[in-house]
């Protein structure tokens, strides 16, 4: 695990964010991914935490319109694109950080996709987003895997140079980010960090196996022609962990607190 920010004070973490307005989200193929691995459509509320730009309340308007869509976030700028595309959806202003502002058991699922990497305390929202989330609930989560990157992501200060270490190394790395709080995690640490939460994985996805090859000039004219075979082939293979967005659906473990 490498953590990137953690000395810095929450405003300026907030402060830097809103210079990152202009980043969009992971595209139609991402949403729609997330969606399909949540399942049928929740009858109740819905709440998607760490909302951003709205790119996923916006089509959940769309696949799930009888379910109350809830989006929470803390970068006004965001809010404010989320408000204007994302539809029949109350969004809400809070710090991730810190509790909820909603009621025990209020939500019948959650997503919350590419954000715990951005908090310095991911634990405490997966037991706040366990807390409320209705008993049979689900949470449909999304984190950047650096195993995706292997062996790469295990050998960053061997990596010589700014340029090479942009293409091999994860998004994620000290190296490489862009946000002023960001964690490196492996696959295993993610893995157990749901399960610190207080949660099960009852299934999952992956998307963009071994990253890197998209990512060198020569080889991804290698790669791209094969890459949808393999995006099909590796899950089957049992080779989720070498995915760089790794998907998991998951329902509160019994018996945890």
């Amino acid at each position: 695990m490498l953590k990137t920010g953690q000395q810095l004070d929450d405003n300026t973490i907030r402060t830097r964010y809103e210079t990152l307005a202009h980043r969009g989200g992971l595209g139609p193929s991402f949403v729609q991914r997330v969606i399909a691995l949540a399942g049928r459509p929740a009858v109740g509320p819905v709440i998607d935490v760490g909302c951003g730009t709205g790119e996923l309340l916006s089509k959940l308007a769309t696949a799930w319109p009888h379910s109350t869509l809830y989006g929470v976030d803390f970068a006004a700028s965001r809010l404010s694109t989320a408000a204007s595309i994302a539809r029949r959806v109350r969004l809400v202003d809070a710090d991730l950080g810190t509790a909820l502002p909603f009621a025990d058991r209020a939500f019948d699922a959650v997503f919350c996709t590419e954000v715990l990497e951005h908090l310095k305390e991911p634990l405490r929202c997966l037991r706040e987003i366990r807390r409320v989330l209705a008993p049979g609930g689900r949470l449909t989560l999304s984190v950047p895997n650096a195993t995706g990157f292997a062996p790469f992501h295990r050998l960053g200060p061997l990596v010589p140079g700014a340029w090479l270490r942009g293409k091999l190394l994860p998004y994620e790395h000290p190296a490489n980010t862009d946000q002023p709080i960001d964690t490196c995690w492996a696959y295993g640490e993610i893995v157990g960090l749901v399960r610190a939460g207080g949660f099960s994985i009852e299934a999952g996805d992956g998307m963009a196996y071994f990253r890197y090859l998209e990512m060198l000039p020569i080889v991804r004219r290698l790669w791209r022609p094969v890459a949808p075979a393999a995006e099909r082939l590796l899950p089957r293979l049992g080779a989720r962990r070498f995915a760089y967005h790794v998907l998991l659906r998951c329902r509160p473990a019994e018996g945890a607190a």
